[in-house]
């Protein structure tokens, strides 16, 4: 039998194997789904990212006499094969025709485009496993509901995507509309590298020292930082149901101006992704009436709370997908428009204050896909990717002028690659690459002069995983104003010139997903009162939030880094030679001989790359002790149709499995001294697991998976000073509670 699911809804399918290849149609949204090859693995092609899937082929629907005709021929090898030969060459030679006097793309486009569909489907299914999991742990409406909005806006776009999907199938050789075709924008012709060099028109000067304090009652996660760096911030909140934007100069500390924004009941918002100008002056809104299904723009004045101006952004029928300001007086959006029964993507230029149209161009629909992109600086490129390409667009002339494999961009050695994040740097010169690969997590520098890049960062395993837990709604990868370093996942700060992890931010305790934090050069930006119930799992009431400065010590680190590199006043320094010591406890499942040398492997590696020197019999001593209890008792459920209450659609089968959690303590132990110099205890005890095969066992050999991540990303001391006035590093910094 060959397991199988729907891509659309979920839903289970089991068929036998001699189904293999065919087309069926899923019963219960409808959508059309492709039976994979008997060895396929239907969790595998889900939710692990690098697979490259096969383009699926179409089955030509036989008449009543090819029937006969191949009843008789169906068991003979040589006429299938020659069928198969007779086909492929009869549909080359047609495209390549076509293709010929229509301007066309070739095939190999169109599988690029496909690929890219499929893979952002599986970004976005990643996505959704992560808020499923922050739902599981969620035990109130007031933690959910943000949740579940972020679950239905992604479930959306996975069903626009598999509509695409089948549209980009059914489109290969056809033609499209003249006036459409005229303004396609066409593959660069040349991969030769231009400066994009592009500076900001102007760059905050942050203090030393900050005292802002913003109440945040009655707000919303709902944040909006302008595409450049910028001191102006717009926070949105609801009161009495009406909208309410307050617009803030970070530098100043001062409130710029407060909007009301009336929202039509008939309209779809899409405030979430409002955008803000660099100068904090106008701010524009999306929005999509139920009635008229024809997209809108609208740019507010800041200043004086006035509508600037509006505009439809699209015929009727047409959604926005993307929407951005690109300089002052500027703005770009991406449409998805229907065109002889097709569904294209469009990029346009707009006047932001009388929502003129500049211009437009045809563009592939992954091109510009939510946080996927960022513009530069000073606005005049657009940079896009997929999980292994890289695109950069001149939003002047709306051009493709740049388009590359990440693999031969990056040219290094590893097996397959996944962008995580990117970001500029605030003087324009530089691009930063968060990159997932096979074997390790990388921070790639790109020179904006030359194109040529180099490693700024690299750490074994997957940081992504490690840090998830909990999880984080800020960008992924942030650099630093004023060029000295980059924020990883809103918790790991690593200095750009020495290449080492310096601080850390240590969660606030019991909250379900971490607020976003602002990084300045000298202090953060962060909420207070982020957690909505106690250790005890009561509701905190006469909650308080409130958005502040947290200083960064600056001088204690700067004092400390300087005595790590003079190899001086240190218990534990660069370069020192020391011995690990794994203690193995009780364990539900496995071999505790096999369990210690798969963890002092793992930890081996990890200190190594500190620049430690593993010896035995050492006077200073990294010790693991770890033991496996019993976890949550996790409840089945089997996929069904989403629907808008239930977007994952899981239907609970009224069965559990008991799950293991693990408890490890990690120290570092003076010998001799029989002192404890450093300790740090956690329990890993997963609330969500998708198991290929629903036992204990299986659930446990994930748990055992994701621990081996989160050691390889633990924050170890790598430097404890003999001199108290000094820190520990890497320092970690205490958020507000």
């Amino acid at each position: 039998m060959i397991k199988f699911e729907c891509e659309t809804c979920f839903q289970e399918y089991k068929v036998r194997d001699d189904r293999a290849g065919q087309v069926l149609k899923c019963k219960s949204c409808g959508s059309k789904m492709r039976v994979p090859a008997g060895d396929d693995d239907f969790e595998d092609d889900l939710y692990e990212d690098f697979e490259e899937p096969v383009r699926p082929t179409r089955k030509k629907k036989p008449t009543g006499a090819s029937k006969k005709k191949s009843s008789g021929n169906s068991n003979n090898p040589i006429t299938i094969i020659a069928g198969v030969c007779a086909f492929g060459i009869a549909f080359f030679v047609a495209y390549t025709f076509v293709g010929g006097l229509f301007g066309d793309k070739n095939n190999e486009a169109a599988q690029h485009e496909l690929v890219n569909i499929s893979q952002e489907l599986k970004q976005l299914r990643a996505k959704m496993k992560e808020y499923s999991e922050a739902v599981k742990k969620a035990t109130s409406k007031e933690e959910r509901q943000p949740i579940l909005d972020k679950m239905k806006t992604t479930l959306a776009r996975i069903k626009e995507l598999k509509a695409k999907q089948k549209a980009s199938i059914a489109a290969i050789g056809e033609t499209q509309s003249p006036d459409k075709v005229a303004n396609k924008s066409s593959r660069p012709t040349s991969q030769e590298w231009v400066s994009l060099i592009d500076p900001p028109r102007t760059v905050p000067k942050w203090p030393e020292v900050s005292q802002i304090s913003i109440d945040l009652d009655h707000s919303t996660n709902d944040r909006i930082h302008p595409h450049s760096v910028s001191p102006y911030m717009g926070q949105w909140y609801d009161v009495n149901r009406a909208t309410h934007l307050d617009v803030w100069n970070l530098v100043t500390e001062k409130k710029v101006n407060e909007l009301s924004i009336d929202i039509k009941r008939s309209s779809i918002s899409y405030k979430g992704k409002a955008k803000l100008s660099e100068d904090g002056k106008y701010l524009l809104l999306a929005f999509q009436n139920y009635k008229e299904l024809i997209p809108r723009l609208e740019c507010w004045d800041v200043m004086n709370d006035k509508l600037k101006a509006e505009w439809d952004a699209g015929p009727k029928g047409s959604t926005i997908e993307e929407y951005n300001i690109c300089s002052p007086t500027r703005a770009i959006s991406k449409t998805n428009e229907k065109v002889d029964g097709k569904y294209h993507a469009f990029l346009k230029l707009w006047d932001l204050t009388t929502g003129k149209l500049i211009k437009e161009r045809e563009i592939e629909s992954l091109h510009l896909i939510n946080s996927s992109y960022k513009i530069s600086p000073g606005g005049k490129y657009l940079i896009a990717h997929s999980y292994s390409d890289l695109y950069v667009y001149d939003l002047g002339s709306l051009d493709l002028i740049y388009e590359t494999k990440l693999k031969d961009f990056l040219n290094s050695d590893e097996d397959y690659y996944n962008i995580a994040d990117l970001d500029f740097s605030a003087d324009g010169k530089e691009l930063g690459l968060l990159v997932s690969g096979s074997n390790s997590t990388t921070i790639w520098i790109v020179e904006l002069s030359s194109g040529k890049s180099n490693k700024g960062f690299q750490i074994s395993g997957s940081l992504s995983q490690a840090l998830r837990e909990p999880g984080y709604v800020g960008s992924d990868f942030v650099w630093n104003p004023d060029g000295a370093g980059w924020l990883l996942y809103g918790a790991w700060y690593v200095d750009r010139q020495r290449r080492q992890l310096i601080w850390t931010l240590k969660p606030v305790p019991n909250v379900t997903i971490r607020d976003e934090v602002f990084l300045t050069p000298h202090y953060l930006i962060a909420s207070t009162a982020t957690a909505l119930k106690d250790e005890n799992g009561r509701y905190i009431k006469n909650r308080e939030p409130r958005l502040v400065a947290v200083p960064i010590p600056e001088q204690k680190i700067s004092d400390s880094l300087s005595a790590y590199e003079s190899k001086s006043d240190a218990i534990l320094g660069a370069g020192q030679e020391i011995s690990i010591n794994v203690n193995i406890g009780e364990l539900k499942f496995g071999n505790a001989d096999e369990v210690k040398s798969i963890l002092t492997d793992v930890i081996q590696k990890r200190l190594e790359a500190d620049g430690f020197k593993i010896m035995p019999d050492q006077p200073l001593v990294f010790k693991l002790e770890y033991q496996e209890q019993e976890g949550n008792k996790l409840q089945l459920s089997k996929r069904g149709a989403p629907t808008a209450k239930n977007p994952l659609g899981r239907i609970a089968t009224g069965k559990s499995i008991q799950s293991t959690a693990a408890v490890f303590k990690l120290s570092w132990i003076d010998q001799p001294a029989k002192k404890t110099l450093w300790s740090k205890q956690a329990l890993v005890n997963p609330r969500f697991l998708i198991l290929r095969d629903a036992t204990a066992e299986e659930a446990r050999k994930q748990m055992f998976e994701g621990l081996q991540n989160r050691l390889m990303a633990e924050a170890i001391p790598y430097f404890i000073p003999e001199n108290k006035k000094l820190s520990m590093l890497p320092v970690e910094i205490k958020l507000p509670e």
